[in-house]
């Protein structure tokens, strides 16, 4: 990457800092945006069964560009090997790139292109003949793209609409979608089992932009975090052949791991009164009274402390083990 490109990201772009030892991404996680290192060095960390191989590297390395480009999960864990000065690169940053400096956007955008092309092939030479048999069956994808955003609008209509029957002023029958307003500023996660999409949840960050009325129903001007660091999480949808599964923890636990990239301290969401002793398990507790809504009928305000949650099972040993109480 040429130091021109270098220089006009890193006045473009949110600084953020991290201390030796933080851990920058986990295997299997998700995050915002794609990191660029300034001053530093860290180990990125491949865990495939029983093996764990490892690669170091430092100044002006790309981060994550795979997974923000793609929406895949993380194919490796990062830790900070010594205190790091990065910058953050957004779909926000690229936007103003392209209209500030499009020589450079295109030059960034070819950079990219090998890079991706090039860890690939790494990858796979680095892992070749390694065995990994923790992978599951359901993967989990983030929705970085109009097409697979649709995608997790149709799972979305074809539990509420189809299976529960629930009439919605959301509802597109043409099309067979479920969208509202908040996908605008939202995050949406999709389930797929081996070619078909079965499951979805949507992240909306308070400091992104309006709620509309949630923050009221859930309760949310009581927490001390709202608005910065508090999120709700709606649209959470399943088909019924993979309810009760593992899919359901599968879609948290990559929505827990963008949080914590993000610095989101409390999570809401609402949920059906027989759901509400499960969540309580995973160290939820009810925020407001209850309330009836036009997709999921008599619902439960509740919210999680991430702190207290991760400080009883760290977000890299819960994917590791697949356990989210």
């Amino acid at each position: 990457m040429s130091p021109e490109i270098i220089e006009i990201l890193s006045a473009i772009c949110p600084r953020r800092d991290y201390a030796a030892g933080d851990i920058l991404r986990y295997q299997g996680g998700f995050a915002r945006d794609m990191v660029l290192v300034l001053e530093g060095e860290v180990e990125i960390r491949f865990e495939h069964g029983s093996e764990t191989p490892s690669i170091t590297s430092g100044r002006n390395t790309i981060l994550g560009e795979i997974g923000f480009l793609t929406g895949a999960s993380a194919s490796a864990s990062v830790k900070a090997l010594t205190d790091l000065r990065t910058v953050q690169i957004g779909h926000n940053e690229l936007e103003r790139l392209e209209r500030e400096n499009p020589e450079i956007a295109s030059a960034f955008s070819r950079y990219l292109a090998r890079l991706i092309r090039s860890r690939q092939t790494f990858n796979e030479v680095l892992l070749d003949g390694i065995v990994d048999d923790t992978q599951r069956q359901v993967a989990v994808l983030q929705c970085n793209s109009p097409e697979l955003l649709e995608r997790a609008q149709r799972v979305r209509y074809a539990v509420y609409c189809g299976e529960f029957g629930r009439q919605s002023p959301y509802a597109d029958h043409e099309r067979k979608l479920l969208a509202d307003q908040l996908d605008r500023c939202g995050v949406t996660f999709l389930a797929r089992d081996g070619d078909l999409d079965v499951g979805t949840a949507r992240i909306n960050l308070a400091r992104d932009g309006d709620l509309t009325n949630l923050p009221d129903l859930y309760g949310m001007e009581t927490s001390p975090h709202h608005p910065q660091r508090t999120c709700v999480i709606t649209k959470y949808a399943i088909r019924e052949k993979w309810r009760g599964g593992t899919t359901y923890m599968r879609i948290f636990g990559s929505m827990g791991t963008y949080l914590a990239n993000v610095d989101v301290a409390e999570i809401f969401i609402d949920c059906v009164p027989k759901l509400a002793r499960f969540y309580a398990t995973m160290g939820f507790r009810q925020t407001a009274e209850e309330f009836m809504h036009y997709e999921n009928g008599l619902s439960v305000p509740m919210s999680l402390d991430l702190k207290s949650y991760t400080e009883r099972m760290p977000f890299g040993e819960r994917l590791k083990r697949n356990r989210w109480r």
